[in-house]
């Protein structure tokens, strides 16, 4: 965008001022700029957080006052929160923006037309619409997340647009703000994505358009114990899979894709984590044995359910061994394992077991009644199936960054103790290899980096897998996997299996120079594929002929 003339605005000229929701309004009181006051006071509430929106300048411009910037007013009425308050159009607020932040409405078109939220003859290089939570409670920041704030908050995002946009595509970019606060707001969408963000919506005249879902679906009923009681945001940013797929499916049909975080299809396999037992016996990706306990095989009893899910696991070790040729006789015998729930976060739902006894009590717990907050509660989901895996003996954990395709980075974890209610706790993590060798695995710093190079050809493998579902390497991945000393006590070797596929999104672990790479990446895959759009100032042509 070509710099402005060194003019200085006078009281009363009609301008636009480049709005940034998250850095102009109070955390508790953000306002999005709506088309019109429907779109503000009913849900889902849906309207322009970022970009260039009318105003009037207030006061004559003087470089001497308040650093020269300029003083306006918003012309605009239709400003509203999340909660469907009103700015007041009529309070006289003003204030100050940067020069470089406001231009002539000439500045976009010759043309003037009353009642346009956006520029007449602008056309953004990038316009997100992003989906986010909606509800009463705010979503908590997790240290351990770093300064990103976790993917869900609006923290992470706006971490995103200060990092990579600002920095690339100041004053060319848009971002529209859908609200979400449960099913029926992603219902809604479902049903009418291709009339909500058809090709006459003003985002739709930008370059390139994406769809971003800063949400965590679950399949747990919304509001439920479980869900409020996890945790200290009471399940804010947690929303129903079923419906959240839908939606994302449903605006992807209406030809907006998704950038943040997969396309519809592969983000519901990670998130399900069906992935695990579907690919449990392709040998070369190291899964620990794993297979799918059906709902319905639960339902008729926990004890049965154990006994066939354990003869189903060590049926997977015995041709897991065969497919790798090796001796099917001396596979081990199954004593322990962990039950996970698909749709699940931060490691919750996930219960070690020893023996056929602890399996049956690890799926009442995960399907029918838990103890939460000294409390007995019930566990309403509507998980078809349970998954179920042999446990692996490790050292430590490995996570492996992938940026574009390539390893950025590699920081070593642990939890290092099971606790009274058989989750995993006492989380510790290191970004130097040397020390985690010496803390983990007995100082044979040898057999680690044997581990971390199987890990590196291993993330190889998975990238190439998720290419295969997506057509295309996502911009940033995670990939954990489990390290082990050799279990034949040969120094200098480890063995590693597959744990975790993590989406885009993943936790970075306050890693310092990461989350800029990433969000280098996520802004280079939103201005992907071929350039599209139309200007406003075209569309009221067209319609003026017609």
């Amino acid at each position: 965008m070509p710099v402005p003339p060194d003019d200085t605005y006078r009281k009363g000229d009609e301008v636009f001022v480049f709005y940034r929701m998250d850095k102009r309004c109070q955390p508790t009181r953000k306002y999005i700029a709506t088309l019109d006051a429907k779109q503000g006071a009913y849900r889902p509430r849906i309207g322009m957080s970022e970009g260039w929106v009318p105003a009037t300048v207030s006061a004559d411009q003087d470089k001497n006052v308040h650093a020269g910037e300029v003083s306006i007013a918003y012309s605009w009425v239709h400003f509203y929160t999340k909660q469907g308050r009103v700015a007041d159009s009529e309070s006289e607020w003003t204030e100050w923006y940067k020069p470089d932040d406001v231009r002539s409405t000439s500045f976009f078109s010759s043309v003037k037309l009353k009642q346009s939220l956006v520029p007449l003859g602008s056309r953004p290089e990038l316009a997100i619409i992003n989906f986010r939570w909606g509800g009463q409670n705010e979503i908590g920041h997790c240290a351990q997340w770093g300064d990103t704030g976790i993917s869900a908050s609006d923290r992470f995002l706006e971490s995103f647009l200060d990092s990579a946009v600002v920095t690339s595509i100041q004053g060319k970019y848009e971002v529209w703000t859908v609200y979400i606060e449960d099913s029926t707001d992603m219902v809604k969408i479902a049903d009418a994505a291709h009339i909500i963000f058809g090709e006459h919506h003003p985002v739709r005249r930008a370059k390139h358009v994406s769809g971003m879902y800063f949400l965590y679906p679950t399949a747990f009923e919304e509001g439920c114990v479980p869900t409020q009681e996890t945790g200290s945001d009471g399940g804010a940013g947690l929303v129903d899979q079923k419906s959240f797929f839908r939606m994302v499916n449903a605006i992807e049909r209406a030809g907006i894709p998704t950038r943040f975080p997969h396309c519809s299809g592969m983000y519901e396999q990670l998130a399900s984590k069906r992935w695990t037992f579907q690919l449990a016996l392709t040998p070369h990706l190291r899964l620990p044995p794993t297979v799918s306990v059906p709902r319905m095989l639960i339902e008729q009893g926990c004890e049965v359910a154990a006994a066939k899910a354990i003869s189903a696991l060590q049926a997977v070790k015995r041709q897991q061994a065969a497919l790798r040729g090796e001796p099917i006789d001396k596979v081990a015998t199954i004593t322990k394992g962990v039950a996970k729930l698909g749709f699940s976060w931060e490691a919750l739902d996930v219960k070690f077991w020893e023996k056929e006894d602890g399996l049956k009590n690890s799926l009442y717990q995960l399907t029918q009644m838990i103890e939460i907050s000294d409390e007995y509660t019930a566990q309403p989901h509507d998980l078809e199936a349970i998954m179920i895996q042999e446990y692996i003996k490790h050292d430590l954990e490995l996570r492996i960054y992938t940026v574009e395709g390539k390893v950025e980075a590699a920081i070593y974890t642990k939890f290092c103790r099971i606790k009274e209610n058989l989750e995993f706790g006492d989380f510790e993590q290191s970004f130097v290899k040397d020390q985690a060798a010496k803390d983990w695995m007995d100082g044979d710093l040898a057999a680690l980096e044997d581990g971390e190079r199987q890990c590196r050809e291993l993330s190889q493998h998975w990238l190439d897998w998720l290419h295969s579902q997506m057509c295309e390497v996502p911009p940033a991945i995670r990939f954990d996997f489990f390290v082990a000393r050799h279990p034949g006590g040969e120094k200098g070797k480890a063995e590693v299996w597959t744990l975790e596929i993590c989406e885009l999104g993943f936790s970075m672990l306050a890693h310092k120079q990461l989350p800029k790479k990433v969000f280098a990446a996520m802004l280079k895959n939103c201005l992907s594929g071929p350039e599209s759009g139309w200007t406003v100032e075209e569309s009221a042509c067209k319609r003026l002929k017609s």
